[in-house]
């Protein structure tokens, strides 16, 4: 049997009701009998159903992934969410099977893709937020990305960004992070963003006279103050916002170009 048939049979599957989908479901249809008002019990069954979905990572990764890529095959949904071997497809496919049965993922059958809906984009940005708060209030350091999340700090990440992004040998990019670190804790701040980050290991880099390695790392891109600036002043450019983004744009490249020069003079 071919991987698209085996990928198909799999995907016929999810269309079959199986008795044992989860215990979860067992525990709230013992409610049933409950007294009150019928669409009100079936509200807050629906409620606890989607607070269970939620309840497991591997299913909020399953719309993290749809909500980044789009909509996705079975195979490559499966692929993406880590269930690579032929012994996880029955839990794959459990997992996708609740997220469907509660309307947070839909499935194409003409294309045969499966995508997120606006109810699980919904649950997805309440469970980002749960999470962010959880970091907040546990008194841990935080780091607010680029892609405007909120993570807890993790030092690890600076040495692979060094390894990856700069070419950095792993020992040097411990030795940097360890005393990037070490200057951060100095702060007695809760509250880091990304780009302080990068700042802070460009500028012991160039302390210790690493300066190809920061040109390497170096973020491109305008200052905040000309960026507010302009957009203070949109009514009098000529075409708004899309000649922000052209002037962002061209500084951006016209920095990147420089980087560039300086690093093969």
């Amino acid at each position: 049997m071919g991987k698209q048939e085996e990928d198909f049979e799999e995907e016929l599957d999810m269309d079959v009701d199986v008795a044992t989908d989860d215990d979860d479901d067992l525990d709230l249809d013992m409610d049933d009998d409950s007294q009150g008002d019928g669409r009100l019990q079936s509200t807050s069954k629906r409620v606890r159903m989607i607070f269970s979905v939620m309840a497991s990572p591997n299913r909020i990764d399953i719309l993290r992934i749809l909500n980044s890529k789009g909509p996705l095959t079975y195979s490559e949904l499966k692929s993406l969410a880590g269930f690579k071997s032929k012994k996880e497809s029955g839990k794959f496919a459990y997992h996708l099977r609740k997220l469907l049965r509660q309307s947070l993922v839909a499935l194409n059958k003409s294309e045969r893709r499966y995508t997120i809906t606006n109810l699980g984009k919904l649950v997805l940005s309440l469970a980002r937020q749960i999470e962010e708060r959880s970091i907040i209030e546990s008194g841990k350091m935080y780091v607010r990305t680029s892609h405007d999340s909120i993570e807890e700090f993790n030092s690890d990440k600076i040495i692979q960004s060094l390894v990856r992004e700069g070419s950095l040998p792993l020992e040097l990019s411990q030795k940097i992070t360890e005393e990037v670190e070490n200057r951060i804790y100095k702060f007695q701040t809760t509250y880091l963003t990304g780009s302080l980050i990068r700042e802070m290991v460009n500028n012991v880099l160039l302390e210790h006279g690493h300066e190809e390695y920061r040109n390497k790392l170096a973020r491109l891109g305008m200052p905040v103050f000309e960026v507010q600036e302009m957009f203070t002043n949109v009514e009098n450019i000529q075409n708004g916002v899309e000649d922000i983004l052209f002037t962002s744009g061209k500084n951006t490249l016209a920095e990147y170009l420089l980087t560039n020069t300086c690093l093969r003079i």
